[in-house]
């Protein structure tokens, strides 16, 4: 648990306020309570916080002699990579300045892990910001002339006073129409994401940020026989499981009873052959909770297994109040509520937690997947003759009734989305707000604003650099290099770090990422059965009931507690006059919309819950951090 902030003055007569380090600290305090400062030759300013300022030198290491600073937050996991094995005596950050040292930028070829990392070298007077290969750890920065500021927060960025506060309406449309902030945006100018996988380096007042890693497919040896895959599988994850536990013997892990959490725990007690803690939050909906199949797992293993029962209370607006703080942004992912309670009952009993995240977005464990799969083989001709990108432009240049639901309507609505690709189908089915509500949801500025930055182009842009993949590949290079890193990592690191806890996914690990890349598609997903080389792999492992759980993820009855609890609030929030005048939005269908919803309406002016809570927690972060 920790967080590093920075300023960096390339030219400057004034050394930097150690004052301004500390109110980025305090500000994320929650990511670790103790915290410390450093300077060089007043030029660059470290800070970092930390629940064990013992051992400083596990995050924050410096050569005096050279002139080298360095921080880092997270884990380097394994530093055999092209290079020589780890001293057993240094921390990690030491052995991440030592590697400098020798290489220079490229040492960043010689590490794997979770990690997010600053090196000040003060003989050339350069900054490098790095973020791991697949996003796990946040790190955000802005420039001002000639200052460049990071930190672990974006919150902390703000509490430095180097920023003034200007709303980035690009990531705004990219949020409505996502559920999430694509890197390297974030909700406000100026301050921005370092890209998973890059490293950025700041000299002579030009900041030159470079890829050192992006996952590709190789297809040259995507023809591996099952079996060989279903032992490799096993043997590159049971290392990648092994490598987080000599880091953290002590770890707990969450346990949710699908696929991939009990496949984390399972290799957690072949390893460990004791006992250890599991951690399951569920609902009183018992269509939503997943506490009885983790009940049965942990009972196959003799595990020591702590639950916690969510509910809805009177307290519900307050905590997304609190979660749109901790996550610096606006979300439409409700999973992060169900993730806050069983983080909050971890940190009870662990430090460090091991999660199950990530598995989805490599082999294909969504519904989506299959279904565009099927689709592909089994759409009649018609509908395949429907997708044309020149049809497309024709039909959204036809008028439309704001939000109507008359047949012409209807018909247009269909024919609309049935001219994109199955890829980019895949991408509007999942829009919160898609593009044909915001023609009647928009102000129009706002309208403006969505035709200068398409949503789709993002994912658009991504397709188009594998375009001889085949579709599954294709939906999930997409998953890997903007879902994963910007919505279900922000969520994951958020929520934890929310309670001071640590949680890693051996997922992530660079030998199984790049071993899943050699994975055929035929593999992944096969006829129905999804994640099917993992679900063979585990099978040793695993009892039949668990392997053939229908997936359910971190569902939530979040739309039944809106509109039969929390019908007042919504309205409150989103009918309230500073919402419907900051200009984004039509007031009169924004009315219409929310109370559709109220209603139950399942019309096209109805907004779905992915909707309303994208727009709730918008005002929020527009009341928390532009408010104030």
């Amino acid at each position: 648990m920790s967080a590093i902030a920075g300023i960096f003055q390339e030219e400057s007569e004034k050394s930097i306020s150690s004052k301004k380090i500390d109110r980025m600290l305090a500000i994320m305090k929650h990511r670790g309570a103790a915290c410390a400062t450093e300077t060089s030759h007043g030029k660059c300013a470290f800070g970092v916080c930390s629940d064990n300022l013992s051992d400083l030198s596990a995050i924050f290491a410096f050569n005096r002699a050279e002139d080298i600073w360095g921080m880092l937050i997270g884990d380097i996991f394994d530093t055999k990579i092209n290079g020589p094995s780890k001293n057993t005596t240094q921390t990690d950050c030491e052995l991440v300045l030592c590697l400098y040292r020798t290489y220079g930028a490229k040492f960043v070829h010689r590490i794997d892990g979770s990690y997010a990392i600053a090196i000040y070298d003060g003989q050339l007077n350069e900054l490098l910001l790095i973020r791991d290969r697949v996003g796990s750890k946040p790190l955000f920065y802005t420039k001002a002339e000639n200052t460049l500021v990071f930190a672990s927060e974006i919150k902390a960025i703000l509490a430095s006073g180097f920023y003034e506060k200007s709303i980035n309406l690009r990531a705004l449309n990219y949020f409505l129409s996502s559920g999430y902030v694509p890197n390297p945006h974030t909700m406000f100018d100026s301050i921005k994401q370092v890209k998973p996988g890059h490293i950025l380096i700041c000299k002579d007042g030009n900041i030159v940020e470079k890829p050192y890693w992006k996952f590709v497919y190789r297809q040259d040896e995507q023809n591996n026989h099952e079996d060989y895959c279903k032992e490799k599988f096993l043997d590159v994850f049971e290392t990648a499981v092994s490598r987080c536990l000599k880091k953290h013997p002590d770890a707990g892990a969450f346990l949710s009873g699908g696929l991939d959490t009990s496949g984390v725990v399972a290799v957690m007690h072949k390893l460990k052959r004791s006992p250890f803690k599991v951690f399951t939050a569920g609902f009183e909906e018992e269509q939503y909770s997943e506490i009885a199949e983790a009940k049965m797992l942990a009972d196959h293993f003799g595990l020591e297994h702590h639950t916690i029962t969510v509910k809805f209370d009177n307290d519900f607006p307050s905590l997304l109040e609190k979660l749109v703080w901790h996550h610096d942004t606006p979300f439409a992912d409700t999973s992060a509520i169900p993730s806050y309670y069983a983080a909050k009952l971890a940190k009870e009993y662990v430090d460090v937690v091991l999660t199950g995240d990530f598995p989805d977005q490599l082999i294909g464990g969504s519904g989506h997947h299959a279904m565009a799969l099927y689709r592909e083989l089994h759409d009649p001709a018609w509908k395949r003759m429907l997708r044309n990108s020149k049809l497309n432009q024709l039909i959204d240049r036809l008028p439309w009734s704001a939000g109507e639901n008359t047949l012409s309507d209807k018909i247009k609505r269909f024919l609309y989305r049935e001219t994109f690709s199955l890829e980019e189908q895949r991408i509007i089915a999942n829009m919160p707000i898609p593009h044909l509500l915001k023609r009647c949801l928009y102000s129009p500025d706002m309208l403006e604003v969505n035709k200068k930055y398409d949503p789709l182009s993002i994912a658009q842009a991504l397709y188009a650099e594998v375009p001889d993949a085949n579709l599954l590949d294709k939906l999930l290079y997409f998953d890997i290099h903007s879902y994963a890193p910007d919505d279900l990592m922000v969520k994951v690191d958020r929520m934890t770090q929310a309670h001071g806890l640590t949680a890693i996914s051996p997922f992530h690990d660079l030998e199984f990422v790049e071993f899943m890349a050699t994975v055929p598609p035929h593999l992944k997903i096969r006829g129905s059965e999804r994640k099917y080389i993992m679900r063979e792999a585990l099978r040793p492992l695993l009892p039949e009931q668990t392997l053939n759980k229908k997936k359910q993820g971190f569902a939530m009855p979040i739309g039944e507690w809106l509109i039969n609890n929390l019908s007042d609030y919504v309205r409150d929030v989103l009918l309230d006059s500073r919402t419907l005048n900051r200009g984004y939005f039509n007031k009169k269908f924004m009315r219409k919309m929310v109370e559709n919803f109220l209603d139950r309406k399942t019309d096209y002016a109805s907004g779905s819950e992915a909707a309303i809570i994208s727009l709730i927690t918008l005002e929020l972060w527009h009341r928390i951090f532009i408010d104030n």
